[in-house]
């Protein structure tokens, strides 16, 4: 049995948008396989990346997001939400700021999801996690 994936459209890059973009999809996966995806140690490799910025504005938070999911199929992908949402975190930084990097857990049944915040709302989510998904950690 198959299931539908749903892209998300790609965006027009200017060719900083998109180098810094495929740098930050690239530095995240290298993130994720060092850590092994284990949220916690992810999350303090984000805190040290949060050194020294300062929060971006929605705006430019959702224009990195959709950097990220032009340059990476899995990071447009319904399944791609770590990655991506790590890599966002990554291309803020790049850009010289910073966004609020979340993972939640919700059951029955146990699901897990990260996603990124930018002034207090969640960035390019189809519906507010936060009301799905209960925050476990917050970077």
């Amino acid at each position: 049995m198959s299931a539908p994936i749903v892209l998300e459209p790609p965006v027009a890059l200017t060719a900083a948008e998109r180098v810094r973009a495929v740098a930050a999809v690239g530095v995240a996966r290298l993130v994720l396989a060092g850590t092994r995806a284990r949220p916690a140690r992810v999350g303090a490799i984000l805190r040290v990346l949060r050194l020294g910025t300062h929060p971006v504005d929605t705006e430019s938070a959702a224009r990195a997001r959709a950097s990220v999911v032009t340059v990476s199929l899995r990071c447009a992908s319904d399944h791609g939400c770590l990655l991506r949402s790590v890599a966002i975190v990554i291309a803020a930084r790049l850009a010289g700021g910073s966004v609020m990097w979340r993972v939640g857990a919700a059951s029955p049944p146990p699901a897990l999801h990260a996603w990124v915040e930018a002034g207090g709302v969640p960035v390019g989510e189809p519906f507010d996690p936060r009301l799905l998904y209960r925050p476990l950690i917050t970077i």
